[in-house]
């Protein structure tokens, strides 16, 4: 995991350690080069509180936090020299060209993706969906298809995961909803106007939820305790399209189905086989 994306996914920083983590991220080219004792000095602050800082984010000290920035510095660098996220193709590109971009585009942001898994939140998040007996999806637009992905791939194993598109429908599913229900909210920005009603009425009503997003993208710690976070290097406006967060949410859900899928592997493929012959309906030349 890159160190900017260990220092996002730390919530407990005080504001001196995020003026430490701001200075850092902002002058790593700098820093690499720089003594504990000149960057207390530029920067105005302890080398204790430095020390508390690189402890938090999971490092011994200064010097380690060092190495783990020359490395990210040589993969930021490639990964930029490779794709750009937001406009991966351009104007004079062949045909093979876009293919191949795309490709690279697809393996930098699922690479991005993976770094981000919680391990600990991957496994609670995991056993609250599998314990569910209804999972219901909260999101909108473009995230609609990876969703309805997700649905369609527990519908073959027996879970039924409901998906309301409209806003009507979705306040009407919070209302239904119950202690047998998990809420999923899939938003890459977090920001989306549907999201805040939404959470306040599965708070209220005590409806665990979990969101599935950018790192940082929750917005609401009070009402969301489970989150799963993907690749962040997508604007969310000056952008071809939503090659990078869709093939990152997509990545994530199937990651979580295949977490749940194998708490009952034996179970689930047993249901596959016995369902299979009624599901496939391609005609295979042979009188019944």
């Amino acid at each position: 995991m890159l160190l900017e994306n260990m220092i996002k996914l730390c919530d407990t920083l005080t504001p001196v350690e995020n003026d430490i983590a701001n200075y850092i991220l902002q002058n790593k080219e700098k820093v690499i080069n720089l003594s504990i004792q000149q960057l207390s000095e530029t920067i105005y602050t302890s080398k204790s509180s430095i020390h508390r800082f690189c402890k938090k984010i999971g490092f011994y000290g200064f010097n380690e936090l060092k190495v783990k920035l020359a490395q990210d510095l040589q993969i930021i660098t490639k990964d930029k020299n490779i794709i750009n996220v937001n406009y991966p193709f351009e104007q004079d590109d062949t045909q093979q060209m876009i293919a191949d971009r795309l490709l690279k585009l697809y393996e930098i942001t699922i690479r991005d993706t993976y770094n981000y898994i919680d391990l600990k939140q991957l496994s609670i998040i995991t056993n609250l969906l599998h314990d569910a007996k209804i999972i219901d999806i909260y999101t909108h637009a473009h995230n609609l298809n990876p969703a309805e992905n997700f649905q369609d791939k527990m519908l073959t194993i027996g879970r039924i995961v409901n998906c309301p598109k409209s806003f009507y429908n979705q306040r009407m599913n919070v209302l239904a909803s119950n202690h047998e229900h998990v809420a999923l909210i899939l938003s890459y920005s977090g920001k989306a106007s549907f999201i805040l009603p939404i959470i306040k009425a599965l708070y209220d009503k005590k409806i665990p939820i979990v969101l599935i997003g950018k790192a940082g993208s929750n917005l609401y710690p009070q009402y969301i305790s489970r989150h799963l976070y993907i690749s962040d290097k997508e604007d969310l406006r000056d952008r071809i399209s939503q090659f990078s967060s869709h093939i990152a949410l997509q990545y994530m859900l199937d990651v979580v189905f295949g977490c749940i899928y194998n708490i009952d592997r034996k179970k689930n493929i047993e249901y596959l086989h016995k369902t299979i012959n009624f599901m496939d309906d391609r005609y295979d030349g042979r009188q019944k």
